[in-house]
């Protein structure tokens, strides 16, 4: 057979397969490879819907506002506007469940909000001897038992909480209950995250009386309830979705559990395999990748479960091998060097992947943590106002900062610009922003057209902030008095490294992201003894390294210490992986 019609073939069986899962009857689990076109296959299921007015409609639930803005716009650019409103949904899962499970059954007084974290507000924990802000503190739901069983997860602390914590004179217990009270009183004035959002969802529908007055309009508003990205539910999710299966709502749920890594929040591949069988006996898998070559296809296939065979490659025919970088990693930093060159290690990948007309700018650098990455450094909980600042300043002027740290950017500038306009106010910035009816688009806007005017960080910038800031126009309602709100003390400056030109993030923040070159930084010895022999099933570092590798459309390249490189090698040639040793 020609290798177009090779080509050809496989392509209509990945058509084949999205237009069986787009077709099939709910309850159903649609298990989907990387690059499947799940938002492709979800998007046109919904688009199958008639023109008519509907006395019921579809609600299509994602976990990040990215998806839920890309599934709605291309119900917009298909003509069908009016699948994006009632009797349809189309939302994050922490929306569905706030607004259908846990705003009905709240007072109209406080009005209760959704926050995307407690970093939204400042509240910083009550009653102990530092200052901690609540959002430092992950929390854990077991749904295992009722009522839902809440604890912080300790070992989830970043180091500087950790090193505080430490340094305490109060227990764990005591700042456990400290921090349940603080949030307790937040809770009290309206607000709430996600995380309140599950434990008073899955209160409400093991409560006789409050599932009733809720699951009854669910039923009649929806025929259907679409779950993507299922792999990231956590314990608590799967449960509540259980509830409502059980209630008779038709659910669908597309996803990837060798993609599963949050299992601090309680998702597990076996969890979500156990429930989908209970939801849907038969899977309908989608193993056509319309994103990876070939060869990545392969690779990625030796850090998933069951040793199954690889994915198809179905638009794509590079030949381009695993490029293996024998590096010095930093002991501490992220100036880590490419052995053979003594370059630092991406200006190292930037020249490898021109060798195969790949640019800069669609290259991508990742790792498991933050301390791995080159560019600027992280913001450090805890720190003043002033450094934080200046943290916000140097983002902004970074080229190439990722859309995470300019969003806490912008929160930051908020925060303080705020704190001077508006003195006596105690609620967060959108409860400020309700009361004197100022947009977020125009907040934001403000907040970095101050964050540009700033001069570059020094160790007396205090004062030059100040000047600026008793200088900038001030917002409707803005009412400063005096030196209320004025940062003190002296920045800590942030260094940025030499801008590559080439985006980096960790891997926890790459979901839905994808590039023609990706290079993963394996630091720590030992990585290739756990590739050889660890279970994906139950080392989450495993499917860690499968989603950053699952990335890359037509280059992988993986950066690890040079004395590991040989055994690496050995390992992937052993397994049909194309591989150079660069």
């Amino acid at each position: 057979m020609s290798e177009p019609r090779q080509i050809g073939a496989v392509r209509a069986d990945a058509e084949a397969q999205q237009k069986t899962a787009t077709a099939v009857a709910a309850p159903a689990y649609v298990p989907a490879c990387p690059g499947a076109g799940k938002t492709h296959v979800i998007t046109s299921r919904h688009l199958q819907s008639p023109r008519r007015l509907l006395r019921q409609g579809r609600a299509l639930i994602s976990f990040t506002r990215v998806a839920r803005d890309q599934m709605a716009r291309r119900c917009r650019q298909a003509g069908r506007a009016d699948l994006v409103q009632a009797p349809h949904f189309i939302g994050t899962l922490d929306s569905f469940l706030w607004e259908f499970l846990v705003k009905p059954r709240r007072a109209a007084e406080p009005v209760p909000r959704l926050l995307e974290s407690w970093a939204s507000i400042k509240a910083p924990v009550e009653g102990v001897d530092r200052e901690i802000s609540l959002h430092r503190f992950p929390m854990a739901l077991d749904p295992s038992q009722d009522p839902a069983r809440e604890s912080v997860v300790w070992d989830k602390l970043d180091y500087d909480t950790r090193q505080l914590i430490e340094a305490s004179a109060y227990s764990r217990p005591a700042w456990q209950e400290k921090i349940f009270a603080t949030r307790k009183s937040w809770c009290e004035q309206g607000y709430f995250t996600g995380h309140e959002a599950r434990v008073l969802a899955l209160w409400n529908l093991r409560n006789a009386d409050a599932s009733a007055r809720l699951l009854a309009p669910l039923r009649s508003r929806f025929s259907e309830v679409v779950v993507d990205e299922a792999q990231d539910c956590s314990a608590a999710d799967l449960a509540i979705l259980q509830l409502l299966h059980d209630a008779g709502l038709p659910l669908v749920l597309v996803g990837d559990p060798d993609q599963a890594i949050y299992a601090w929040r309680g998702a597990e591949p076996q969890a979500l395999g156990a429930f989908a069988a209970r939801l849907s006996p038969t899977p309908h898998r989608l193993t056509g990748n319309w994103r990876s070559s070939p060869v990545i296809c392969r690779l990625a296939a030796t850090l998933r479960t069951g040793q199954r065979p690889p994915d198809t490659s179905v638009v794509r025919n590079d030949d381009i091998p695993v490029l293996l970088l024998p590096t010095r990693f930093a002991a501490s930093g992220s100036r880590h060097l490419h052995a053979p060159t003594g370059d630092g290690i991406v200006d190292a990948f930037r020249v490898l992947a021109e060798e195969y007309a790949i640019e800069a700018k669609d290259c991508l650098v990742t790792a498991y943590k933050y301390a791995t990455l080159p560019g600027i450094t992280r913001e450090k909980p805890n720190t003043n106002a002033i450094t934080s600042l200046a943290w916000a300043r140097t983002v902004v002027h970074t080229p190439g900062a990722s859309g995470d740290d300019l969003t806490r950017a912008c929160a930051i500038a908020v925060r303080v610009l705020f704190g001077y306009w508006y003195p006596g106010e105690t609620s967060g910035p959108d409860r400020i922003m309700a009361a004197h009816r100022l947009s977020a688009g125009q907040v934001n806007r403000t907040a970095f057209a101050f964050l540009h005017s700033l001069p570059a960080p020094h160790k007396e910038w205090g004062t030059q902030v100040w000047q600026a800031m008793k200088a900038w126009p001030l917002l409707p309602g803005a009412a400063p008095q005096g030196g209320k709100g004025r940062p003190a003390g002296k920045p800590t400056v942030p260094r940025p490294q030499p801008a590559t030109g080439i985006r980096t993030n960790i891997v926890h923040q790459l979901k839905g992201d994808e590039a023609d070159g990706v290079l993963l930084l394996l630091p720590d010895p030992g990585s290739v003894q756990r590739w050889a022999t660890s279970d994906p099933a139950t080392d989450e570092v495993l499917r860690i390294w499968y989603v950053a590798v699952t990335r890359a459309r037509r280059l992988a390249a993986i950066a690890l210490p040079e004395e590991e490189t040989d055994a690496l090698a050995q390992l992937l040639t052993g397994r049909q992986v194309p591989i150079r040793v660069a």
